[in-house]
């Protein structure tokens, strides 16, 4: 097609359920129309959500769906003057003054498949685009799927503030008689490098910086004076701000590509391209965020517009194929234990962190499923031993909900625990303490579903007499050193001092000295 002087026209989701869903997304890109234009195309749609919902919203983050875990995205935008123009006299486009507008849509799903490795498949789609001035310009001449874009990203190294990720992405080309392609169906490929930091609880940010090869075809003789594009960097930058009291985080993005060699003009357009969004993300529970913002562009570049609205959403749920561990051990020195972490000897202090304490949502009214096994064997561990004298009980929530809110509530749930192992395990009650942190100890980000998922948790601290050390020596003489509670500190042994009487009973003889000064 050629370049045209006048322009026409919380509820628990099952494993069954989240890979019906993930096929009907993949069909649509294939079921989807072609969309057909003679200007913008395939990877110029420069408002791109991520697949895997962490975090930002169109810049990546270092961390990675944990294995088993969906992300399912859908965002829509509304473009104003996106269209380059050419041989015009006269300005048509600015921020007061609309000419062109477009609607466009993602549809996204990401799959943690392994520790530090997630997949992701992205199907833009235009929905439908305006004209107002009927001159010389560039525009898409029919809607539906305008590319297929897949991604890999892997963590290389990082904790739950900070990290590095490398991403491949491939985009295949839906869009018919695209000048910016040529004449060729070959793929384009990007790597991008990904870094991300969080500077507090309430601040974080991001950087990526990538290379897109492009294998150029031959110009299209209808699209004149538009030529393919070369290589490209591209880049993009976010730091995003907790708004704890409604659960939400203000987040600001800006993200550009620059080509690399020699480019055609491209009409009243660089073929350089940035672009700034100011945006809000809201949770509204555990498993639903809603996303809106507005943007402009920052250089008048191919598909910028002067304004633009998005808005979307992200819906996690997992895992499905694999289940998060339920409980560590994290006995001095820190080390994490085999399958059951009570399937062990007692010791003279324990720490053992338990992720899947289950109560109603928002509630702290009742323990269950398999929290009550887990406990039960709580029960039985503590049970091994008769020096048990003392069991602390840490309750700890995710960032949902204000401080006060949270630290009441990690409170009662830990009261909750205590209740359930005194009337149904028959543990003594006086020998069992509860705490509540509430969000202020993370050991994730807040800032999606799988890390809010591993912040709620309870922590059990486990006190022993020398009894239990003795009892544990007699069965295994190996393990007679018992572990120290980190928040004590340890005897020394020290060197008597010169006046102690009972260092002095103590001292060696001195050697006899045969020689005899005068």
């Amino acid at each position: 097609m050629k370049v045209m002087k006048k322009t026409r026209k919380k509820h628990p989701i099952n494993q069954r359920w989240a890979l019906k869903l993930s096929a009907v997304i993949a069909l649509s890109g294939v079921l989807t129309p072609v969309s057909q234009a003679n200007v913008v195309g395939s990877d110029m749609q420069n408002f791109n959500a991520t697949t895997s919902g962490l975090d930002f919203v169109t810049v990546e983050s270092s961390e990675t769906l944990e294995p088993g875990f969906f992300n399912f995205g859908f965002f829509m935008n509304y473009a104003v003057n996106t269209l380059p123009y050419f041989e015009t006299t006269d300005t048509i486009q600015s921020r007061t003054k609309f000419n062109d507008t477009l609607i466009g849509a993602d549809l996204n799903l990401g799959y943690g498949v392994a520790r530090n490795l997630d997949l992701g498949l992205s199907l833009p789609q235009v929905v439908t685009s305006s004209l107002k001035t009927k001159s010389w310009n560039g525009t898409f001449r029919d809607n539906g799927n305008t590319e297929v874009r897949l991604n890999a990203k892997y963590r290389l190294l990082g904790d739950k503030d900070s990290g590095v990720a490398i991403q491949g992405v491939v985009n295949l080309n839906r869009t018919k008689d695209n000048p910016y392609v040529g004449k060729t169906n070959a793929p384009i490929y990007s790597v991008v490098l990904i870094g991300n930091r969080q500077l507090n609880n309430d601040i974080g940010m991001g950087i990526n910086l990538g290379y897109r090869w492009r294998k150029a075809g031959d110009a299209i003789p209808e699209s004149d004076p538009i030529k393919p594009l070369p290589n490209q960097i591209i880049w993009s930058a976010a730091v995003n701000y907790r708004l704890e009291s409604i659960d939400s985080k203000l987040v600001a993005e800006i993200f550009g590509s620059n080509p690399q060699g020699s480019v055609s003009k491209n009409g009243d357009r660089t073929a350089s391209s940035s672009e700034l969004t100011l945006g809000i993300k809201r949770d509204l529970d555990t498993n639903l965020a809603i996303h809106g913002g507005v943007g402009t562009e920052l250089a008048k570049g191919l598909s910028s517009p002067d304004w633009r609205l998005y808005a979307g959403l992200n819906y996690a749920i997992g895992p499905t194929f694999s289940q998060p561990v339920r409980a560590t051990r994290k006995d001095p020195p820190e080390t994490v234990s085999v399958k059951n972490p009570f399937d062990t000897e007692p010791k003279t202090y324990e720490k053992i962190v338990v992720h899947d304490i289950m109560f109603e949502f928002d509630s702290d009214s009742q323990v269950l499923g398999k929290s009550k096994e887990m406990l039960a064997q709580l029960a039985e561990h503590l049970k091994k031993s008769t020096g048990f004298t003392k069991l602390v009980v840490v309750g700890h929530t995710d960032s949902l909900g204000n401080n006060g809110y949270n630290d009441a509530l990690s409170k009662r749930r830990a009261e909750t625990v205590k209740r359930w192992l005194v009337t149904d395990q028959k543990i003594d009650g006086s020998k069992i303490e509860t705490e509540g942190k509430g969000e202020m100890e993370p050991v994730a980000s807040n800032g999606n579903y799988q890390g809010r998922q591993l912040n709620r948790r309870v922590e059990f601290r486990i006190y022993r007499t020398e009894q239990a050390k003795e009892e544990r020596s007699l069965s295994n003489p190996k393990d007679a050193e018992g572990a120290v509670d980190p928040g004590e500190k340890p005897i020394l042994k020290q060197k008597p001092h010169k006046n102690d009487p009972a260092s002095s009973s103590k001292k060696k003889p001195a050697k006899h000295n045969s020689k005899i000064k005068k």
